[in-house]
């Protein structure tokens, strides 16, 4: 458990002030990050169900909702998310993250600071999915034989010399299905 001071200190450390909205968001941080995790940026705004604050962390994305006698927390490690759309007005600004399971779209006053969340989600999913893809396209050592991986399939030996192809690591999150968005054209005659 983190004290609140220590996330209050974390918080101006990146510019965020929240002198009145998002208190309550903020005292329920203090029992939602973990003592190694370190606030990377934070926006006050509104989804679905209200007023929230979305927190992005060297860890992951909270989403933070704290009403008298309700909570909504939503946990979103970097390596589930699928995609993200981000979209400015003149007003506001709207963010949509989407995993394989579920959408969130959270709109802030603030573009500039909801802009600065999603530049850093963006460079901590491209970090992952990279270093995923190095573990995956990596040869993997071991002193006996060496078992590169080709199209997907690692080539192991055995000490009788023969081969056999097992499948390299499946990771669920970077693996799913093309989702495909089809627009229906109007035909005039």
């Amino acid at each position: 458990m983190v004290s609140l001071s220590q996330v209050e200190d974390q918080l101006k450390r990146v510019g965020c002030n929240f002198r009145f909205w998002g208190r309550p968001e903020i005292r329920e941080l203090c029992n939602i990050l973990m003592p190694s995790e370190t606030i990377a940026q934070a926006v006050n705004g509104k989804y679905e169900h209200g007023f929230a604050m979305l927190v992005v962390t060297d860890h992951r994305l909270l989403l933070v909702d704290k009403k008298p006698m309700f909570l909504t927390l939503e946990d979103i490690r970097f390596d589930m998310i699928a995609e993200i759309d981000f979209s400015a007005q003149l007003f506001d600004s709207t963010v949509k993250i989407m995993t394989t399971n579920r959408t969130l779209v959270f709109i802030s006053w603030n573009q500039a600071r909801l802009r600065k969340v999603l530049n850093y989600t963006q460079q901590r999913v491209s970090e992952m999915r990279h270093h995923y893809l190095q573990q995956q396209f990596q040869p993997q050592r071991n002193p006996a034989f060496s078992a590169p991986t080709v199209g997907g399939l690692a080539i192991q030996g055995n000490s009788a010399g023969q081969t056999t192809m097992t499948p390299a690591p499946f990771h669920p999150y970077n693996k799913v299905s093309l989702t495909m968005r089809k627009h229906r054209i109007p035909k005039f005659y």
